[in-house]
């Protein structure tokens, strides 16, 4: 029973130090409209935690995340660093490595550009995205 409540009371502990910060941010084209639809996959990255950063607690599959109707998307997630890759349909897609640190929260904004080769060979044919 000692054991138990230890382990309860050490889990809450961490919990409450490194509670889970505010993944929120947007997804837009390059004159500033929203993407809705647009994907975006968050990948943990240990590094440091393997040395010793108790701060990279992280996540441990990755997660897919969906823009709504205004480009939006949020999740709550561990601290630690996060490879973010975000793609939509005729765009190019993007990657950038973040770092969040304790319940900060990180609202970052991803500029899509429309992809040449999709517009080379699609040109006006593609639905254009409001």
């Amino acid at each position: 029973m000692k054991t138990i409540f230890c382990f309860v009371f050490f889990v809450g502990l961490a919990t409450v130090a490194f509670g889970d910060a505010r993944f929120s941010g947007a997804v837009t084209d390059e004159n500033g409209g929203a993407i809705s639809g647009a994907m975006i996959l968050l990948h943990w990255d240990s590094a440091g935690s393997t040395v010793g950063l108790d701060s990279n607690v992280g996540i441990k599959k990755d997660l897919v995340l969906t823009t709504d109707e205004k480009g939006g998307f949020a999740a709550e997630l561990p601290p630690g660093f996060y490879d973010l890759f975000v793609s939509a349909m005729a765009f190019t897609p993007t990657c950038r490595k973040i770092r969040l640190i304790g319940i900060a929260t990180a609202e970052p904004t991803f500029r899509l550009k429309a992809d040449p080769k999709v517009s080379r060979e699609l040109g006006d044919r593609f639905p254009r995205r409001r």
